[in-house]
């Protein structure tokens, strides 16, 4: 007998180690707590045993409690595991978690035997959970920043909602296709790529050209990381992405207002110096040779004066389309002046070089212009010069084009010299 209590002590310290509560119920009394359950409860373990169970279930679940239990005792079916609330002794309703059966003794007593998860953690951690994914989204919601996330196929995996307002595209309608399709070249994914490998796995500030739904393009600046798994290896990769389209278009402005003339779009005259100083360096190199057409519209004054400088501009800008229908693609035009321009024709000799201003020359004074219900006409005067194999610094060049401009200037204007020309 001795050996038996022992044992059955043993067994009671065993169940007090617990982390649930454990519980036996004879006829709906509790006959056996746990010190789990006592302090769950918040009761002396004497003031639960001998009690009902009934009153510790929070009067919402007690009837779906009591139900359970009368269908076990009757060998009916009933849920061994579900959740429910208890009351405590200050009243407060604890969520557990119960798993309950029943043993039948040798005389035909029936005995509920039972444990109790405390949930309030874990119910905690879920809500916390819940709570941080809502926010997640909340944030992925309303930030201005493109959110993604791709797959180790670089298919994509994730997009914030954000990503509409740049590019058209619901998020549902980019997810499970390749990022790579919303780009405007390959290339141009191939740089966040190169980035993340140049980077160890993170790219910082790279820009990338995307296609909106409606054809057109985006700028975009990204950050991105490469993401691993658990063995290490890639994962896929995650980052956020910015739309700088207005500040590309910005630099593309100020490019195009440092490189070319604003009225005319051809260069202006310090990047035709510049393009022409290239070009003739390369014609030094291969022993070639080059022409430049120094060109002047004639009485280009009296157009403004009697016309207008708005005429005047109109006839500026028909004057510079004529010069590109009578140019090879390998030339190209700059404005030098007010009236001014000049162009330079690389692998051109003398006479191909006369030929190009006379077609030039010729076209500007069989042209008319209407303005407003005038028609004007004007013609240009041409001065050539032409570098042989003994290329020459480009103001040399340009300089002894000038000079024969102003031979066609005093021959009576509307007409072609060349520097080497009487």
């Amino acid at each position: 007998m001795a050996n038996k209590e022992l044992t059955l002590e043993k067994f009671k310290v065993l169940l007090n180690h617990f982390n649930d509560g454990v519980f036996l119920i004879e006829d709906g009394v509790f006959v056996y707590v746990n010190s789990v359950l006592s302090r769950l409860l918040n009761y002396p373990v004497d003031e639960i045993i001998g009690h009902k169970f009934s009153p510790f279930v929070h009067e919402a679940d007690r009837d779906k409690v009591l139900s359970y239990y009368t269908a076990r005792i009757r060998g009916e079916d009933a849920p061994q595991e579900y959740e429910f609330r208890v009351l405590s002794r200050q009243g407060e309703a604890i969520d557990v978690l119960i798993n309950v059966g029943i043993y039948h003794d040798k005389n035909g007593s029936q005995t509920s035997i039972g444990t109790l998860k405390d949930l309030r953690e874990s119910k905690k951690t879920m809500n916390d959970l819940a709570r941080s994914r809502e926010d997640i989204k909340s944030i992925l919601k309303n930030m201005p920043d493109v959110f993604y996330r791709t797959d180790s196929k670089g298919v994509v995996t994730l997009m914030s909602p954000s990503v509409s307002n740049i590019l058209g595209y619901e998020p549902e309608e980019m997810m499970g296709r390749p990022l790579s399709d919303f780009y405007c070249t390959s290339s141009e994914r191939e740089k966040v790529l190169a980035a993340l490998k140049k980077g160890g796995g993170k790219a910082s500030q790279v820009e990338a050209c995307l296609k909106h739904k409606d054809g057109s393009k985006r700028w975009i600046l990204t950050n991105a990381y490469m993401r691993m798994d658990d063995d290490n290896n890639p994962a896929g990769v995650e980052g956020i992405s910015r739309d700088i389209s207005e500040r590309k278009e910005m630099e593309d402005r100020l490019l195009k207002l440092s490189r070319y003339d604003d009225l005319t779009q051809v260069y202006n005259r310090r990047v035709f110096y510049s393009e022409a100083e290239k070009q003739l360096e390369i014609a030094r190199r291969y022993l070639r040779q080059v022409a430049v057409l120094m060109m002047d519209l004639d009485y280009f004054k009296r157009v403004n004066d009697q016309y207008g400088h708005h005429a005047g501009d109109q006839v500026l800008k028909q004057f510079v389309g004529i010069c590109k229908d009578s140019m090879r693609h390998t030339d190209f035009i700059g404005r030098t002046g007010g009236e001014e321009f000049a162009v330079f024709s690389p692998e051109t000799d003398q006479d191909e070089a006369i030929k190009l201003a006379e077609r030039i020359c010729r076209r500007t004074r069989e042209s008319k212009l209407n303005v407003d219900g005038e028609v004007i006409k004007y013609t240009v005067s041409i001065g050539v010069a032409i570098v042989g194999k003994t290329t020459d610094k480009i103001d040399n060049l340009l300089s002894s084009a000038d000079k024969a401009l102003y031979k066609a200037k005093a021959s009576g204007r509307d007409c072609v010299r060349s520097f080497d020309s009487p």
